[in-house]
């Protein structure tokens, strides 16, 4: 007989793609290129932009409005910075390498903002909107994911489950959607370093939401690759660098790899269990 956290996990595993394959069917029925997403009909950016939510939808779902987790618990100011640094580091480190090496091409043409304040606004108001989005995937992965698959298993096994279950969600847009994977970069390649890249992040993802209790710092961590990278890494990289840099590229994943280890022990702290969560 199924135990509550076996069917939560079993129903959270076939709503989800229930919401997200018609989203992306719809969206590539209509033509939709990722590069050019603003010149997009409203409802198909809403159908792309609102599968961040899709994790959050079936994990509510799944817990049927009842008793769900959602981890909004205070932290001190301390842990958020330590969140935030995390990704900070991995992306320096990786745009740093390619820019420094001549792998990757800094420059500043373009920009609407002098360098220095590129970053400095990229990385604090600007984290505002992935905070939004990484909200409705947050609460799917962390609140729901990791307190359920926490009950049964160490943070590391749980940390790679959930990484692999991160990159999973995103194949469809790769896959099919134009313009997710840059051209020239094999389908194969991109799909293998963005899993590694997953994997990585969810290990500090996962021991945050477990020993804090809180999705506030996992936000922070998921919002803050996303806007160094966009806002920052890759508004300075040019021409781009798909092979090595971005989302999926193989200096992205290693530094990243780095951050993670040397940071190890900012987040890597006795455990707490997830049914308090």
């Amino acid at each position: 007989m199924k135990t509550d956290t076996s069917r939560q996990l079993s129903t959270f595993a076939l709503v989800l793609p229930v919401l997200v394959l018609p989203a992306i069917a719809y969206a590539v029925s209509q033509g939709v290129d990722l590069d050019h997403i603003g010149e997009a009909p409203v409802p198909v950016q809403l159908a792309l932009y609102g599968q961040a939510f899709a994790p959050a939808i079936a994990a509510a779902v799944a817990f049927r409005g009842r008793g769900f987790p959602w981890g909004f618990v205070r932290v001190p100011p301390r842990t958020l910075l330590t969140a935030w640094a995390i990704p900070v580091i991995g992306i320096g480190l990786a745009y740093g390498t390619g820019w420094l090496t001549g792998l990757a091409s800094f420059g500043t043409h373009g920009l609407p903002l002098p360098p220095l304040l590129t970053v400095v606004v990229g990385l604090v108001p600007g984290l505002v909107p992935y905070l939004v989005l990484a909200l409705g995937e947050q609460l799917g992965w962390s609140s729901f994911l990791v307190t359920r698959l926490g009950e049964r298993h160490s943070a590391d096994v749980v940390a790679v489950v959930v990484g692999v279950a991160w990159a999973l969600f995103h194949v469809p847009l790769m896959v099919f959607v134009p313009g997710a994977v840059d051209p020239g970069v094999p389908m194969a390649y991109a799909l293998l370093w963005f899993t590694v890249q997953t994997i990585v992040l969810a290990f500090p993802l996962v021991w945050l939401r477990l020993t804090t209790r809180s999705i506030w710092p996992v936000l922070v961590v998921h919002a803050t690759f996303n806007a160094a990278t966009y806002f920052v890494g890759q508004a300075m990289t040019q021409p781009q660098s798909p092979w090595l840099l971005g989302e999926g590229g193989v200096l992205t994943t290693a530094g990243l790899a780095v951050a993670v280890a040397v940071t190890t022990r900012w987040w890597r702290q006795s455990r707490v269990s997830p049914a308090a969560a």
